[in-house]
């Protein structure tokens, strides 16, 4: 019998029992070193629980509310999705944070340890494998950046990928499902070891334009951004783009992002809400002093197509399976497409096999990112 070295599932059942059921029927957590799935946030949680602990036992299991799951039938509205890794070729071990939001959650030295032990117990199972980091975090808590920055020092060089759980378009409560319950103000960390080859993901569809500004007034911790070249930043925004305030909104906000340049890479940092102060809110934190560019969309479909396909160029002749985190704001970005735009999408999406859910933010290595596709592409020669 051959062994499917990553297994995956998805259901569009919402009685919590008969999704969790068919969930594992697919992904045979008994014999997985991880076990990741991903929930509608139409679910009952209680229920969910009670259903994961029953079918998915006391294995290495992380869930989590989305704003949307990718399966191989396209976006879900409704449902669940989930992956598999199997014994042969992976080891998992766990790392849970609780409270990150308490100001001693966060331990650097003693993070750094369990993860140097979680890398030598891999390699005495499996000697040739890689590892790289999964980080699942409240998509609320506003602690993504403090965290991943924490993590990059403690992996210490090992790559890391992960999503910000969500809840639909409410922006109200993000759970993560752990220590057999779903519970807000938490991370887990997946510290994944394989003999597979593996590439991380990562791309947008922005391009940077002329047009640079400098943040003179913020708050990180809130994500709010006071003043752009010492104007008002709805203001600044507005004008650049060639509007009033009062045409500023989500359409436009998710079309005419702003960039930062990190090294040699471009990253998105969007912007959620402009303020009755004349504020600007974003969905990630803004420090005062960095510069900043406007950025232009291109096309979704040939940016995304272009990065999976030079991606799985490297995985040339392997079975591929791959892992998505990918933006709420692509999602609604992308269902607005024309049908045929869509279905070109969903087709790419399923050609590399792809699974994984729609965030409030994104993690690649050392940053938190918005309006970003990350994840991981998987290669292997079938058993």
């Amino acid at each position: 019998m051959k062994t499917e070295l990553i297994r995956q599932g998805h259901t569009v059942e919402m009685n919590e029992r008969v999704a969790c059921q068919e969930l594992a029927d697919r992904l045979e957590p008994a014999k997985s070193a991880l076990s990741l799935l991903f929930f509608s946030d139409n679910y009952q949680l209680d229920k969910l629980s009670l259903n994961i602990k029953e079918f998915f036992g006391n294995g290495p299991v992380i869930a989590c509310t989305t704003a949307g799951e990718v399966s191989p039938v396209g976006f879900l509205k409704e449902g669940s999705a989930g992956i598999s890794f199997d014994l042969e070729a992976f080891c998992c071990d766990l790392v849970t944070i609780e409270n990150i939001n308490s100001s001693d959650a966060l331990g650097a030295l003693s993070l750094k340890e369990k993860i140097k032990k979680i890398e030598l117990k891999h390699k005495s199972v499996l000697p040739l494998s890689k590892s790289f980091a999964i980080l699942i975090i409240d998509g609320l808590s506003l602690r993504e950046e403090v965290l991943v920055e924490l993590l990059s020092g403690a992996l210490d060089g090992m790559p890391l990928v992960g999503g910000s759980a969500a809840d639909g378009l409410n922006f109200s409560k993000t759970r993560i499902y752990s220590n057999q319950e779903f519970k807000q103000d938490n991370a887990v960390i997946a510290i994944m070891s394989t003999t597979t080859e593996f590439r991380l993901i990562m791309g947008h569809h922005f391009s940077e334009t002329q047009k640079k500004c400098v943040i003179t007034k913020a708050s990180p911790e809130t994500r709010i951004v006071y003043e752009i070249d010492g104007i008002p930043a709805a203001n600044f925004y507005a004008d650049t783009l060639g509007l009033k305030v009062a045409d500023l909104n989500s359409e436009v906000f998710s079309s005419h992002p702003v960039t930062l340049k990190i090294g040699e890479e471009n990253y998105v940092r969007s912007i959620k809400a402009a303020n009755p102060d004349l504020s600007l809110s974003f969905y990630c934190s803004i420090d005062e002093g960095i510069v900043l560019t406007l950025a232009k969309g291109n096309s979704l479909y040939e940016e995304s197509s272009n990065l999976l396909d030079d991606i799985a160029h490297d995985l040339k002749g392997l079975e591929i399976r791959s892992l998505f985190f990918e933006c709420i704001l692509r999602r609604l970005e992308i269902i607005n497409l024309p049908p045929e735009e869509i279905d070109k999408i969903s087709k790419l999406y399923n050609m590399y096999n792809a699974i994984g859910f729609h965030t409030y933010g994104e993690q690649y290595c050392g940053v938190h990112l918005n309006q970003t596709l990350t994840g991981v592409m998987f290669g292997f020669t079938k058993k």
